[in-house]
């Protein structure tokens, strides 16, 4: 199955017993939970390996993270996918039903509109083993798998990112193998079926998905992810009028110019959307982070600075409260050269002039975290999601980061 972890995002280790912030509800303590005891002779279980990538809040008191349980995926007929919801307390692990036939299934992203009513997006492996789009829709009682369809001559594909303006009007984008290489793809939810249909590209390109999208209602989502030539590629932004996808020309950053992806976009108005993504500076340059403005009309480039000492900068996920309120996450001093997870859980605040990186604490020695999703119910109250464990392991437990305005504090998720 074609992960998340092919972005760069490997499963980590260890748990973490640090006091999480008041916002979003979070715990006094959050302690760390004791392996079980295995009876003298047997076979000891095999330690955790969640990985979170996905999160949407409602309110302080009920968010729905979702993600993957690699033990599962690798051990269990129909397992891998993961959902935890959050009551403002404490975290409840949920394994959802695969598709009948499914081998193993993830969850990337979801959305909410209230406590009853969630889409959760992702892929599964069928039983030929290839792997398809995935959905999961929550009615308050039980989470239903649903398979959307991919367009005529695909091979398999993946949702990648999911966006709700009405409980049943929702729209998932992701991308699809074909002939040529790949393409971007988008599915609309209604309530009952998922329709396909197939988001414009450069002319050229043999390759391309994308990663996110953001509805401000059921006439209007923007999605961005990347696209690219044999030779070439860059960022990609298209737009959803309830009918039919336009495409909306992205500027090449102000740095990274070299293989720009926009990974994140949140859209708190039509007309104001912030785009976060990484590209590169070439063949020997390092990682870096950038944004994108979008007032309606056209994007603007934007550069994201990072305190001293900071490199490799990967940024996933952004969400906005207002065009002067957003909060971006992702990943810090990522060692390229490295085949695990390394680097640190990083965020970083807009206030619709500068960026300023929000203070997360550091893993221990031998440690390492990240940042994948994030939802923001205000300016000062927003979650985090990702991963917690040691350099360059595939087993972890999630990760959650609380956001009072100041500062980011860490808590582990079952």
């Amino acid at each position: 199955m074609r992960t998340i972890a092919a972005s760069g995002l490997i499963a980590l280790t260890a748990m973490l017993g640090v006091a999480a912030s008041t916002a979003v509800a979070s715990p006094a303590t959050a302690a760390q939970r004791p392996a079980a005891a295995s009876p003298a002779g047997a076979a000891k279980a095999p330690p955790p390996a969640n990985q979170l990538f996905g999160v949407s809040c409602v309110s302080s008191k009920y968010c729905v993270a979702v993600g993957l349980n690699e033990n599962a995926e690798e051990s269990v007929k129909g397992g891998g996918a993961l959902i935890q919801t959050w009551n403002g307390k404490t975290w409840k692990s949920v394994a959802p039903k695969a598709p009948k036939g499914a081998l193993s299934a993830q969850l990337v992203d979801v959305s909410c509109k209230s406590a009853i009513a969630c889409v959760a997006v992702g892929d599964y492996l069928n039983a030929g083993g290839t792997g398809v789009p995935l959905a999961e829709i929550w009615n308050g009682k039980t989470w239903t798998p649903t398979a959307p369809a991919t367009p005529k001559g695909s091979s398999g594909g993946q949702l990648l990112g999911v966006s709700c303006a009405a409980a049943k009007s929702c729209v998932a984008v992701g991308g699809d193998f074909t002939n040529s290489g790949g393409a971007a793809l988008a599915e609309s939810w209604n309530g009952s079926k998922w329709t396909v249909s197939r988001p414009p590209e450069p002319k050229g390109s043999v390759v391309g998905d994308l990663n996110k999208v953001s509805c401000t209602s059921t006439l209007h989502c923007i999605a961005v992810g990347s696209w690219g030539t044999n030779t070439a590629g860059s960022a990609l932004a298209d737009v959803w009028n309830g009918a039919t996808w336009a495409r909306l020309p992205v500027p090449a950053p102000a740095v990274g110019k070299e293989d720009a992806d926009l990974t994140g976009v949140s859209c708190p108005a039509a007309k104001s959307c912030v785009a976060v993504g990484t590209g590169t500076t070439g063949l020997k340059g390092g990682l870096v982070s950038f944004a994108e403005f979008w007032n309606g009309t056209t994007w603007a480039a934007g550069k994201i600075s990072w305190p001293k000492g900071v490199s490799n900068a990967f940024l996933y996920g952004v969400s906005c409260r207002s065009a002067k309120s957003c909060l971006a996450v992702g990943n810090l001093n990522i060692n390229v050269n490295d085949g695990g997870h390394t680097g640190r859980a990083g965020a970083t605040s807009w206030n619709g002039k500068t960026w300023t990186a929000a203070s997360v604490p550091v893993p221990g020695k031998g440690k390492a975290s990240l940042f994948v999703g994030v939802s923001c119910l205000s300016a000062a109250n927003c979650l985090a999601v990702g991963q917690f464990g040691p350099f360059n392991s595939d087993e972890g437990n999630g990760l959650a980061g609380f956001w009072n305005g100041k500062r980011v504090s860490l808590a582990t998720t079952p």
